[in-house]
């Protein structure tokens, strides 16, 4: 991986995993706004941000091993995965981030964390299918839109 990439996709995940919650929760107690808070919610959250978390790793490795220069959505890939989780899912580090968030929402309880699942959501379906897909059908032709007819966007 590039120093660049490196850089990049550290200050992304502090970003978007750490800083941007906390602002969230922050701003959602300045507000006032519902914290849903429940001893059950806390452990399956927990459980949930613990495994995407590993599973987001397990796929950043992944990507290194075979040489794919990065996993980020912002750097054109070099090489084609379709082995290993990508042969059940075409998109499985964008599931295992908004697992973490979901488990992040349902650990802490914050209104405005479940709004942060659901624009992530709503970001990722759209950076997947206006962005990703069509770049890689570009990059990789025939071979990618086979993969595709076997292998489903999400699940």
């Amino acid at each position: 991986m590039r120093a660049k990439s490196f850089i990049l996709g550290t200050s992304l995940a502090i970003f978007i995993w750490i800083l941007m919650p906390i602002f969230l929760i922050i701003w959602n107690n300045q507000l006032g706004l519902p914290v849903y808070s429940h001893a059950v919610g806390k452990i399956l959250g927990a459980i949930l941000f613990i495994i995407g978390l590993i599973s987001t790793l397990l796929i950043v490795n992944e990507h290194m091993k075979t040489g794919r220069v990065t996993p980020l959505a912002v750097e054109k890939p070099l090489k084609f995965i379709a082995k290993g989780i990508y042969q059940y899912s075409r998109n499985p580090m964008y599931i295992t981030i908004l697992l973490t968030f979901f488990g992040g929402w349902l650990f802490f309880g914050h209104f405005l964390l479940l709004i942060y699942v659901l624009l992530a959501l709503l970001a990722v379906n759209l950076i997947v299918i206006y962005k990703e897909e069509p770049e890689l059908k570009k990059i990789f032709g025939k071979e990618y839109l086979n993969y595709c007819q076997k292998v489903p966007r999400w699940l």
